[in-house]
């Protein structure tokens, strides 16, 4: 097989430099010898076929480029997208509306971290497996004392989807 990729290469080479060669020739990804295969997985897309020869001929009005090399491996990755719209405002002042942070966590964000910060990124609070119920944030800092009115920046880590949404929340007090 090697000698008919050499022989493939020289004719390329010879008709590049002739006279015939002075029209726009392109010759693109033309492997010699295939073989390989793709797999389609859930998220991904991969295509083994490393190491064929391609030869590619370029001809254009400033000259002639003449290029053999190897084909490299192509992963295309999707990236599931995760659903996420927390609510950004709520008022923690006892009247019983709206006092906690309601979040959009359900059975399959279960396994989460929620970390909240200041408007200078000092963490101020963080929560394992928030769950809206008894796993919540009531506007307060870790010490249990009451943060002022603002705004504030969380992060929510979705362990299982290897993913982090973040965003701010409004408190009004």
């Amino acid at each position: 097989m090697k000698n008919y990729t050499n022989i493939f290469f020289v004719i390329i080479c010879i008709f590049a430099t002739s006279n015939l060669a002075s029209q726009n020739v392109y010759i693109s990804r033309q492997v010699i010898g295939a073989y390989g295969s793709s797999h389609q997985l859930t998220n991904s897309l991969i295509m083994d076929n490393v190491g064929e020869i391609a030869v590619t001929t370029l001809s254009s009005p400033s000259g002639k480029t003449i290029t053999q090399g190897f084909e490299q491996p192509n992963y295309v990755m999707k990236i599931p997208e995760v659903p996420f719209e927390a609510n950004n405002v709520f008022s923690p002042d006892d009247d019983g509306t709206n006092d906690t942070w309601v979040l959009p966590i359900t059975g399959d964000y279960a396994n989460n971290v929620v970390t909240i910060f200041n408007r200078w990124g000092d963490q101020i609070a963080s929560f394992e497996n928030y769950n809206n119920i008894d796993v919540v944030w009531k506007g307060k800092y870790a010490s249990g004392i009451n943060v002022p009115a603002g705004t504030y920046f969380y992060t929510v880590e979705l362990l299982d989807y290897r993913t982090t949404k973040s965003g701010w929340v409004q408190i009004v007090r």
